[in-house]
């Protein structure tokens, strides 16, 4: 007989006749007539239900070696009827040929199961693992999905059927930023109509939600291990809210995706040492040297550095600025507000010295990791999912760059000239920064980019101001005041002999 349910390698037979063993005695124990009104005529039907009546002896109340399964599936029938009313309607779940399949066919069981006060939970199943096989341990786990709370269905993985049983995968931490990655956290957080987000600080939420997959680590624990605070309420209530909505109702399936790439390919930076490393820190970057570059690009410079501060912290840790030393944290909303407008804000030569600066950073404590990451999973895997947040690869940086009007401009104009979310706006900004600056403040900004590739043309190849500004099509004095602002020495030309 053919046993798809098993797997392209099959199982042993016995693995298979002790699983219709076990799901035959849940039937013979539990099943109406009703329900098997389908496999056998009533007069054998009326023999099952006789059967049940007669009370069992001491010995079979609790044969020897019997464990984990109520009433015990050693008690064989001795009304071949009975035996054969059972095995059938077995055999019927264990032909199916997936385990959510397996898990849809046995539903009406479990649910009987239940209605009778018997305990069948997922957690309850990890006792009958010397009974069932894996394989009918995950349908049963399956069938219990439409009851599960979802905090459940993360880590018994019922989205997928999975033969693995939840575990202890608390080093999974060390792998997670604090607030999920931006471009996860872009697609896989609930919005309101408006735009707004449904639930306050859901990118940390989502993080604690990944870590969850899979795993036994209790809430509370886990919001410790990714360096955030929550209750188990808030976390329950907003998982709840993933799955009531039809906008979110593959979620909790990518975040499940996001869990298993991680346990298989690990990733590359450990957020944990990051954290302990950076979130004392009262200062990250210089803030004269941030400053002055301020001065020489802005119009109207902002006379702070404490957003600078924050962005080389969020973007070292992964954690969101709030979390930072006192001295760099936003204390009030105001602040909180100007520094995402600054994330997305920023200018292609500002990214440029915050991420060597954040990058020096690590060298100095001798972290080879890049500086970001974020994992990406195949196209394919999550296609047919419902997700809340955009395709982020509908997008390119060029068409980004291209509908960026010449100077100030609104995100909400933006988002609409490309047909998209102002979220998803605000996020390509902040991943890939556009100069958005008047003419003169362009200018400039590109001297101040292309400043230090010139200073080395001066110092170490010899080359002259004059064939710097040719080789940069810009003018001999524009090279000359770059290369004294950042404290070069000007070689003297050498006066050419008078002739006579």
């Amino acid at each position: 007989m053919d046993w798809p349910l098993y797997g392209p390698s099959g199982v042993p037979l016995e693995v298979v006749l002790r699983d219709m063993k076990a799901l035959a005695t849940l039937v013979i124990h539990h099943a109406t007539p009703e329900d098997l009104r389908r496999v056998a005529p009533p007069d054998v039907l009326d023999r099952l239900e006789g059967y049940r009546t007669k009370p069992l002896t001491a010995r079979a109340q609790h044969p020897q070696g019997a464990r984990g399964v109520d009433p015990p599936s050693s008690v064989t029938p001795g009304d071949a009827a009975v035996a054969a009313v059972a095995a059938t309607t077995a055999i019927r779940v264990l032909r199916t040929r997936s385990i959510r399949a397996a898990g849809r066919a046995v539903r009406w069981l479990a649910d009987r199961v239940t209605a009778d006060g018997r305990r069948l939970y997922p957690d309850s199943l990890a006792a009958r693992s010397g009974t069932l096989s894996p394989v009918l341990e995950a349908a049963l786990r399956c069938s219990r999905e439409t009851t599960l709370v979802p905090v459940a269905r993360l880590r018994h993985r019922t989205v997928f059927g999975s033969t693995r049983p939840p575990s202890a995968r608390s080093s999974r931490a060390d792998m997670l930023p604090t607030a999920l990655w931006p471009a996860w956290a872009l697609r896989l957080s609930p919005r309101h109509a408006d735009g707004r987000p449904t639930a306050q600080r859901a990118d940390e939420l989502l993080t604690v939600a990944c870590l969850l997959a899979g795993n036994t680590t209790s809430i509370q624990d886990a919001t410790r291990l990714t360096g955030t605070t929550f209750s188990r309420h808030t976390v329950s209530a907003f998982l709840t809210e993933l799955t009531r909505r039809r906008d979110c109702a593959g979620v909790l399936h990518a975040l499940i995706l996001l869990a298993d790439h991680l346990d298989a390919h690990d990733s590359p930076i450990d957020y944990t040492r990051r954290r302990a490393l950076f979130t004392t820190r009262p200062r990250l970057i210089d803030p004269e040297t941030w400053l002055d570059l301020q001065q020489r690009l802005r119009s109207a410079p902002a006379l702070d550095a404490r957003h600078a501060q924050r962005w080389i912290f969020q973007t070292l840790t992964g954690s969101p600025a709030r979390i930072a030393h006192p001295d760099i944290a936003p204390a009030t909303r105001s602040q909180h507000g100007q520094y995402q407008r600054f994330r997305w804000r920023i200018l292609p030569a500002e990214h440029e010295l915050l991420h060597h600066t954040a990058s020096t950073l690590l060298d100095e404590h001798g972290i080879d990791e890049p500086l970001q990451w974020t994992p990406r999973l195949p196209a394919r895997a999550l296609r047919h999912l419902a997700l809340p947040g955009p395709d982020l690869d509908g997008i390119t940086p060029a068409q980004l760059h291209q509908a960026m009007p010449g100077g100030d401009f609104s995100i909400a104009q933006l988002a609409h000239t490309l047909q998209t979310t102002p979220a998803h706006v605000i996020y390509l900004l902040s991943q890939h920064p556009v100069d958005w600056s008047g003419p003169r403040f362009r200018r400039t900004q590109h001297t101040a980019t292309r400043a230090p590739q010139w200073r080395t043309w001066y110092e170490q190849g010899d080359v002259s101001l004059q064939d710097i500004a040719d080789r940069e099509g810009t003018s001999l004095a524009t090279v000359r005041l770059a290369l004294l602002k950042n404290d070069v020495a000007m070689r003297f030309s050498r006066a050419h002999p008078t002739q006579r």
